[in-house]
């Protein structure tokens, strides 16, 4: 249990002193001064021109408490139900055997940002952000009479940084990079008729996430 309880010590560490650079820097005077009390929802924009989820949330929303500063929260949630059947064939004696498969899965990934305002013009401008970052999964499946679950719990911080131009007075576009510095604690647990098995593990991962281009409508 230490070493978990010294890597959430890095994590929040490393978003306090994120935080601490960011609050120090100041900007000039931009379009950013006529969206201080605003609210944006945020799109991203797929190859084909289409608008979709926005840095892989099902919401992706921000708003800005001050000149050059802004908060965002993305929430990504899947559920899926599933059943069937597996056929098994053996050769001697020559037999066939249907099993029947069923399952659900359950996940829910939250991307919360404080976002700082670097440098700006009267219509672009560079901002950087950080913040945490909370994924859990669930996931169980009965097969042959056996049932397998496993949960997934991941606890970390995200970075990004980004370029946005404001083309009109209420909608702008972006290109962003991120990135995740993520602690996850997976658990697996299978139950036979007549024992249960347990495994159990613990990781970091370092994930990169594609460039995001997005487009924000405020209100």
């Amino acid at each position: 249990m230490k070493h978990k309880k010294y890597h959430l010590i890095y994590f929040f560490s490393l978003l306090f002193f994120i935080l601490s650079l960011l609050s120090t820097t100041t900007a000039q005077t931009s379009y950013l001064d006529s969206l201080d009390g605003k609210f944006a929802l945020q799109f991203q924009i797929s190859h084909n021109f289409t608008l979709e989820d926005f840095q892989g949330a099902t919401f992706s929303g921000k708003y800005h408490i001050g000149r050059r500063e802004a908060l965002r929260l993305g929430i990504s949630t899947t559920t899926s139900i599933w059943n069937g059947e597996g056929r098994k064939d053996f050769f001697d004696p020559d037999t066939t055997t249907i099993e029947k498969r069923e399952g659900n899965s359950f996940n829910i990934d939250i991307k919360f940002q404080y976002i700082r305002y670097l440098v700006s013009n009267e219509e672009i401008s560079f901002y950087c952000g950080t913040g945490p970052t909370i994924y859990f999964e669930n996931r169980e499946t009965i097969e042959d009479g056996r049932s397998n679950g496993r949960d997934y719990l991941g606890i970390g911080i995200n970075i990004i940084a980004g370029v946005e131009w404001m083309f009109n007075k209420n909608m702008s576009l972006s290109a962003e990079y991120g990135m995740r510095f993520i602690f996850i604690t997976y658990e697996e647990t299978t139950t036979y008729s007549d024992y249960k098995l347990t495994n159990s593990s613990d990781y970091f991962l370092i994930s990169a996430d594609e460039i995001n281009f997005g487009i924000s409508v405020y209100f």
